[in-house]
C-alpha cells in the first residue's frame, strides 16, 4: 500500500501521527522518532499547559528520556493560546530541527492544530460544521434563544459578553466554532487568515474499527489517572482557575473540569469520575470524525494486529513508500 502524502515543492517533510484519544500515539511516535532519527512535536491543545500532565496523558519521564519532545508543558495555564499561536511556534520548531538534520514527527490528536499546520488552510474554513450549526438552531427553537446564549456564557463568558443574546446568529456561530475547534470563540479571531504551509506531510491516523474497543481503553485509562493522582492535580488546578479574575482556555480541559463540581460538593466523586470517562468517549468520537474528513490520511485500525510491532512495521512501510523522507 502507497502511503498518501501531499507534496507542495521543496518543502520540510513531516509525519504527523493522529488520532483519537487512548490509542497509543506516544509509544508508537517515541518507536518512529528512533527509527527515523526524528523528534517529537507535541500536537495536543491541552498538553502545551504547565502542569496539567496526567489529566492531559503528557509523557512520562521514562519516555521523555527515549525521544526528544517539544511544545510539552511551556504555557501558563492563564495563558490563552490560539490555532495561530501554534502554527508559528511549531513552524519554528520543525525548520529548527530540520536544519539540525533531523526528521519531524507530529504527535497528537488536535485536529484542527495538525490541519492548519500542515495544510495552510484558514481557520475559518476549519470552524464551520453544518450539521453541528443546524443542531442548535434545533434546540434554540426547542429551548428558546436565551438556552444557547446561557450555553455560551458557561463556555466562553468573554465571547457572550460581547454578543447580544437576540443575535442569534451570532451566538450560534461562537458556539459553533467552540464545536468544531474546542477553542474558546474569543481566543481565534473569526476571520483568521489563511497561512501558507511549509510542509509535504504524511499522516497516520490510529484508530479501532470497533469503536467499543477504544471506549474500553478510554474508560482503563481514566481509572490509570485517578491512581496516578489526577484528583489532586484537579484540585490544584480548580483552586489555581478559581482565583482569576478570568476563566482561562485551559479551564476547558477534559479531565479536570468534570471533576470541578466534586470539589464544590456538587457531586460524587463516583458520578464525576463517570462523567469524566463519558466526556471523554464524546471527545474521542469527535476527533474520529473529524480526522475522517481529511482528504490526505491513511488510517490504521489496530484491533487489525496483534501486537504493537506489527502496528509500528505498518506505519513505516507508510511512511517509506511515500518517500517523504527520500533525500
Amino acid at each position: 500500500m502507497k502511503g498518501m502524502v501531499v507534496k507542495l515543492g521543496k518543502k520540510i517533510p513531516i509525519v504527523a501521527i493522529v488520532g483519537p484519544t487512548a490509542t497509543g500515539k506516544t509509544a508508537l511516535s517515541i518507536e518512529l522518532a528512533k527509527h527515523y532519527n526524528g523528534e517529537i512535536i507535541s500536537c495536543d491543545s491541552m498538553q502545551i499547559y504547565k502542569g496539567l500532565d496526567i489529566g492531559t496523558a503528557k509523557p512520562t519521564e521514562d519516555e521523555l528520556s527515549q525521544a526528544t519532545h517539544h511544545l510539552i508543558g511551556f504555557a501558563d495555564i492563564e495563558q490563552n493560546f490560539s490555532v495561530s499561536d501554534y502554527v508559528g511556534v511549531a513552524s519554528k520548531k520543525i525548520e529548527t530541527i530540520f536544519n539540525r538534520g533531523k526528521k519531524s514527527i507530529l504527535v497528537g490528536g488536535t485536529g484542527l492544530y495538525a490541519r492548519s499546520l500542515l495544510t495552510g488552510l484558514s481557520f475559518e474554513d476549519n470552524s464551520r460544521d453544518e450539521r453541528i450549526r443546524e443542531s442548535l438552531e434545533k434546540k434554540a427553537e426547542e429551548n428558546g434563544e436565551n438556552f444557547l446564549y446561557d450555553k455560551l456564557r458557561e463556555i466562553d463568558s468573554e465571547a457572550a459578553s460581547k454578543i447580544h443574546p437576540n443575535n442569534l446568529k451570532r451566538v450560534i456561530r461562537a458556539l459553533e466554532y467552540f464545536e468544531c475547534t474546542g477553542e474558546k470563540f474569543s481566543v481565534q479571531a473569526e476571520n483568521s487568515k489563511e497561512i501558507e504551509s511549509n510542509f509535504n506531510y504524511v499522516m497516520v491516523c490510529l484508530a479501532f474499527r470497533d469503536r467499543q474497543k477504544l471506549y474500553d481503553r478510554i474508560n482503563s485509562r481514566v481509572d490509570k489517572m485517578m491512581e496516578m493522582g489526577l484528583l489532586e492535580e484537579a484540585k490544584t488546578f480548580y483552586e489555581q482557575v478559581s482565583s482569576m479574575k478570568q476563566t482561562p482556555t485551559a479551564a476547558q480541559a477534559i479531565g479536570y473540569k468534570e471533576l470541578f463540581p466534586f470539589f464544590t460538593g456538587e457531586v460524587s466523586l463516583v458520578d464525576a469520575v463517570d462523567k469524566l470517562k463519558m466526556e471523554t468517549r464524546r471527545y474521542a468520537k469527535r476527533q474520529l470524525t473529524w480526522f475522517k474528513k481529511e482528504k490526505n490520511i491513511n488510517f490504521i485500525y489496530l484491533d487489525d494486529f496483534d501486537f504493537l510491532d506489527e502496528v509500528l512495521n505498518e506505519i513505516i512501510k507508510i511512511i517509506d513508500n511515500s518517500e517523504i523522507f527520500a533525500s
